[in-house]
């Protein structure tokens, strides 16, 4: 007994895990407004400039300081770092200053205030893996998310043919229902994405309706862009199709939600485009160069090639074009350099391709 008061004995409570802060790494400029035109078209048309090789040498470079990240995982105490059963590619290590500690992933966000998370795409129990498509859903509900990006085809091409994502958390048709644990996802509708009249074809836009077992329920608009490969870039016109679609989810106040397969490549992508460009409008003393080295310390190993992050820039001359309603030579001469190098065997689609 009087061990027992004296608490000498070595029963105790499993402690509950305690999800630490997440930490922005960006300081908050969203009070300084954009630069002037003349000065927003030299900070645009400066990334046009150099030959053929010389943007690619650059890319090269970039890509290199991607491979060469120093890939740290501590946190102190009492941070926890996720269970690799829940990593996908173990070899894919995650940020720990912001990571969002139930999922692998990373939030993002951009100089104007718009959050990302960046995640992998959820996991049922296959070999090694665990199930963590009730976290994503958990966190759906928790941060009161309203709209999730899916990058990728749902039956992607694995060189033979085509299979179904392990992590599949809603159905494709109209009134379809999965239960996943003590969730149950319907997918209330499926209608095409119009912007001005105009059908997006690569855009499937879906209505789902989370409901957990305690009856509470949330809708959330999910988009999936269908036919973005892995290690791919868009088809054609893929910059006016990411620029209406980022358009429409920024609109929310909440966390958006961006997964493709692994989390990096199409997913960093996406959210390169917004965050650099949201940077360089309001710094002229910045480069290209500048605002990528500060979007890969978000998440590691972001990029998997050349051709990504070639097509990323020649995107981020597409934003600040787009928005600011600069001359399009800029981002047309540019883009044709970009095709041909992705044409020829030396360029992004020589190197980035393999």
């Amino acid at each position: 007994m009087i061990c027992w008061c004296q608490q000498w004995l070595c029963f105790s409570k499993k402690k509950k895990k305690v999800d630490c802060s997440i930490i922005d790494l960006d300081e908050k400029e969203d009070h300084i407004p954009p630069l002037s035109e003349d000065l927003l078209v030299v900070v645009t048309g400066s990334m046009t400039f150099g030959t053929h090789f010389d943007k690619y040498e650059q890319w090269i470079r970039l890509l290199k300081k991607v491979m060469d990240q120093k890939r740290d995982e501590t946190r102190e105490y009492p941070f926890r770092r996720l269970s690799v059963q829940k990593y996908r590619k173990r070899s894919i290590k995650l940020n720990p200053l912001n990571s969002l500690q139930t999922l692998h992933g990373n939030l993002i966000r951009t100089r104007t205030n718009t959050i990302f998370y960046a995640t992998q795409m959820p996991m049922e129990n296959v070999d090694t893996l665990v199930d963590t498509r009730i976290d994503f859903l958990a966190l759906i509900m928790k941060d009161e998310i309203e709209i999730v990006v899916m990058l990728g085809p749902t039956r992607p091409f694995d060189g033979k043919q085509y299979v179904a994502l392990n992590g599949m958390y809603f159905c494709e048709a109209t009134g379809g229902i999965v239960s996943i644990g003590s969730y149950i996802v319907e997918t209330v509708k499926e209608e095409p994405f119009l912007i001005n009249g105009v059908h997006f074809k690569d855009i499937s836009m879906r209505t789902l309706k989370i409901t957990d077992k305690k009856k509470q329920s949330r809708t959330i608009r999910q988009y999936q862009y269908t036919t973005w490969n892995e290690k791919e870039n868009p088809p054609p016109n893929g910059y006016e199709t990411v620029y209406e679609l980022m358009k429409r989810v920024k609109m929310s106040q909440k966390p958006i939600m961006v997964h493709c397969t692994y989390g990096i490549g199409r997913t960093m992508l996406f959210i390169g485009l917004e965050y650099i460009t949201s940077h360089l409008e309001i710094h002229d003393d910045w480069t290209f160069k500048d605002a990528f080295e500060k979007l890969i310390e978000k998440r590691y190993c972001s990029f998997l090639n050349a051709g990504q992050i070639g097509w990323l820039e020649v995107g981020v001359v597409y934003f600040m074009v787009r928005k600011y309603e600069l001359e399009w030579v800029m981002f047309e001469e540019f883009n044709r350099k970009y095709l041909e190098m992705c044409q020829g065997s030396w360029g992004p689609g020589g190197y980035g391709a393999k």
